[in-house]
């Protein structure tokens, strides 16, 4: 009868945590890692494991066991088993460097590559932006779909954002949004449902630079970002690319894709 009313208390207790409307990644208060422990470069290994340790029972214990200590360590551990490997782009160089960082689908092969059982599901890139005569607030609503996907079954998606520029490229009179610098994160939660028509949502997010658990809003464009292909994240607790602007040229963040469970 005892373990009965505990079982009961438990149960309202879940109940009670719970935020309505709102998915969260399965093990949401998984610390995020911080990449500066191990290089300035590093957001798209340490996004692995943020991401897997955040997610359902079986990609933790996938993560679980990469050998280290430390977060440190274990980062360490997965660019040298994993991110060292040649790159699918290109053999002749290694998936991950110091200085340019990973690609997506670089990074889409570590990661399933760092699942514990074959028979898990498959990780996948998919490419966030615009369609031939797609309205926004469409690619906002297939956005959020997507996201929600991956978040649902088990695997908190890997965002990848980039900072882009207002900028006129070297040997052309033109000026075009120019990107500037490339940036992971990790999805944590967002709302279950969009209102009809709405022009925005909020996300929480794991931002590796620092190892921070921050929250954001995804966004269609607007006067300030017209002819961005992408929806625009508006993240002010990420600052990823900004000593890259010259003076007050316009730039935002933009969401180009993502990695997870699609």
């Amino acid at each position: 009868m005892i373990a009965k009313k505990y079982l009961m208390f438990f149960i309202s207790s879940l109940g009670a945590t719970a935020t309505p409307g709102w998915i969260s990644a399965p093990f949401a208060d998984a610390l995020p890692a911080n990449q500066l422990l191990v290089d300035g470069n590093a957001c798209g290994p340490t996004c692995l494991l943020s991401a897997f340790r955040a997610g359902s029972e079986k990609w933790r214990a996938s993560i679980s066991k990469i050998e280290g200590d430390t977060d440190s360590e274990k980062i360490r551990k997965i660019i040298s088993d994993y991110a060292r490997r040649p790159s699918s782009l290109d053999p002749k160089k290694a998936r991950w460097n110091g200085r340019y960082g990973i690609a997506s689908p670089d990074l889409v092969a570590m990661a399933n590559e760092l699942r514990s059982e074959k028979w898990m599901r498959s990780v996948k890139q998919e490419i966030f932006f615009k369609k031939s005569r797609e309205e926004e607030t469409a690619l906002l609503a297939r956005v959020h779909d997507k996201l929600s996907m991956s978040l649902k079954k088990g695997l908190p998606p890997i965002l990848r954002i980039r900072r882009v520029a207002w900028r006129t490229p070297k040997g052309s009179s033109t000026k075009h949004w120019l990107m500037i610098k490339a940036h992971f994160i990790v999805l944590t939660g967002l709302p279950e449902k969009l209102p009809k028509e709405t022009k925005s949502f909020k996300i929480t997010y794991h931002e590796p630079w620092g190892g921070k658990t921050l929250s954001g809003r995804i966004h269609i464009s607007n006067s300030k970002s017209a002819g961005v292909t992408t929806l625009i994240a508006r993240f002010p607790g990420s600052d990823i690319g900004k000593t890259l602007i010259n003076g007050s040229e316009p730039t935002c963040l933009s969401l180009s894709s993502a990695i997870g469970l699609f």
